[in-house]
């Protein structure tokens, strides 16, 4: 299992786009932004209109939390401090379960697992998890994985 991630050494900062989904993830939800007009949901909440119709009515979709990985990657160099005693850890593209619109899109995340790369296949499913960090306003989600599946995927050197 990875170590523990430092978020003393982070300076997370909620801003105007992404207040709110930072107040939900207190409250141990999982918000990705949604198009009021068309429905499309995009991850992360950082653009102010919709990609879809150009709407600038964009509001919040409550997800499950759960998902499955769709990709991931294994990093062995933090490039942040607050990674240092991490390292090894996944990081994976999760396919939310609930974000799926009328035209097949898929709505994706990404996210820092807590379990090893030898747990990790593609095609696992996993949730959401809360971590507490050291400023009592901002809780981090992680993922973990959830259960087996047929037809994973994993790399093999």
């Amino acid at each position: 299992m990875p170590g523990s991630i430092d978020y003393s050494r982070l300076r997370i900062l909620p801003d105007f786009d992404t207040a709110e989904w930072w107040a939900a993830t207190k409250q141990h939800k999982y918000f990705v932004r949604q198009c009021n007009k068309c429905g499309h949901k995009w991850f992360p909440p950082t653009i102010p209109a919709c990609a879809k119709c150009a709407s600038m009515d964009i509001g919040w979709f409550e997800t499950t939390g759960k998902g499955v990985i769709y990709s991931y990657v294994v990093v062995t160099q933090p490039i942040l401090g607050a990674f240092t005693n991490t390292a090894p850890y996944v990081v994976a593209i999760i396919e939310l379960n609930d974000c799926r619109e009328e035209d097949g899109t898929v709505t994706r995340v990404a996210g820092v697992l807590m379990n090893d790369e030898a747990e990790t296949a593609i095609g696992l499913p996993c949730e959401a998890v809360y971590e507490e960090t050291n400023d009592p306003k901002i809780v981090v989600p992680r993922w973990k994985i959830s259960g087996t599946a047929a037809n994973t995927w994993h790399f093999n050197e």
